[in-house]
């Protein structure tokens, strides 16, 4: 099966940079590699992007640059409408990666699952809310790196644009395919996650816009939800 990663930035060149090497160390079979320019505003970058175009590696790396700033869920569904991959791994700039991820996601996917790094199960926090007068946990898998078949992201449809720039967008996935009769699956993978390199150096006002998310959420599941 074709994989392609898919990698979506602001910005933070290095940390893009850094994803690419350690792909060409630990991933060997070649992969698809689409870098996704949210509207960076650094002219440099697209010589930093030919570089690895040009380069021996045995990965192939496709550029797309956004004419707005579409935030992560925007740009992620971007960058999985240009790749041609069987299957899709979505990758946050801000994840270190220690050993092979491809082989470990093909060894276990399907098109039965959303597949993730991490799945959040906690009984306490952002991802308990009142749905139609009951508290319920929304179990997810956290959105730093997630994989998935493209039959699978077909029927997902991608990210829901309500949540703009960024968060919940992962939150409203993951259910999305356990409403849909699938099974999230945790792979523990060689990795670590930064947690917000970019968008915590960009938006100082983040936890206001996550709450308006949460509400968001929460205003769209009780509908789904509402025989629950």
């Amino acid at each position: 099966m074709k994989v392609s990663i898919v990698i979506p930035f602001l910005g933070r060149w290095e940390l893009v940079h850094n994803r690419i090497n350690e792909l060409y160390r630990f991933v060997s079979d070649p992969v698809e590699i689409v870098l996704v320019n949210d509207f960076s505003q650094d002219e440099s970058i697209d010589g930093a992007v030919a570089w690895w175009q040009q380069s021996k590696i045995p990965h192939s790396v496709v550029y797309v640059k956004n004419e707005q700033n579409l935030g992560f869920g925007g740009s992620m569904n971007k960058g999985c409408s240009v790749a041609t991959g069987d299957v899709l791994i979505l990758l946050s700039n801000d994840v270190e990666i220690h050993g092979n991820i491809v082989d470990t996601i093909l060894s276990e996917i399907s098109d039965e699952a959303l597949f993730g790094d991490v799945l959040y199960p906690t009984t306490t926090g952002w991802n308990v809310l009142n749905i139609n007068g009951k508290q319920k946990l929304f179990p997810y898998l956290g959105g730093h790196l997630l994989a998935c078949t493209r039959s699978v992201w077909d029927k997902l449809g991608g990210f829901d644009p309500i949540y703009g720039k960024f968060d919940f967008e992962d939150v409203c996935l993951s259910t999305t395919a356990l409403f849909l009769g699938m099974k999230l699956v945790p792979l523990r993978l060689p990795v670590s996650h930064m947690s917000g390199q970019t968008i915590r150096r960009l938006n100082p006002d983040r936890e206001s816009y996550t709450i308006a998310n949460r509400e968001l959420f929460r205003i769209k599941w009780s509908g789904l939800l509402k025989d629950e």
